[in-house]
């Protein structure tokens, strides 16, 4: 009896070590999980938010109990970019870039802002307009 727990519980140690290696794939609409590397430690991580705002990041595992996570998150402020008076500025929104790197060294994020070009307005008219333009 005894022989048999204790290869039950070298199994289920086993298992334990084998699958903690092991990180889940996720890819659930606006949020993806993969791993990136079989070998060690990482992973790479892509939020989706329904705004619009993107966040994405790896965590590597650089030495052993170490890990270094960098990322970068996008804000898209369509808003406009300026005064309502330069009509050059309205083809363009404001987009937040932040980068940032975690690891033995500490936090450091840097941020700037960018200007996008609009997606252009598609105007379209009926078959009966186009007619009518024709004469």
């Amino acid at each position: 009896m005894s022989a048999n727990l204790f290869s039950s519980f070298i199994l289920v140690l086993i298992a334990n070590t084998v699958l903690s290696g092991l990180l889940p794939r996720i890819q659930d609409g606006n949020v993806q999980l993969e791993p990136t590397d079989e070998n060690k430690y990482s992973y790479t991580l892509r939020i989706i938010h329904p705004d619009g705002a993107v966040r994405e990041e790896t965590v590597e595992e650089i030495a052993p109990g170490e890990l270094q996570v960098k990322g970068v998150f996008t804000q898209d402020f369509g808003d406009g970019a300026g005064p309502k008076s330069n009509s050059n500025l309205e083809n363009f929104t404001r987009v937040l870039v932040v980068t940032y790197e975690a690891g033995i060294n500490g936090y450091v994020a840097k941020y700037s802002y960018v200007l996008k070009p609009r997606d252009p307005t598609i105007v379209s008219l009926s078959p009966n307009v186009l007619k009518a333009t024709l004469g």
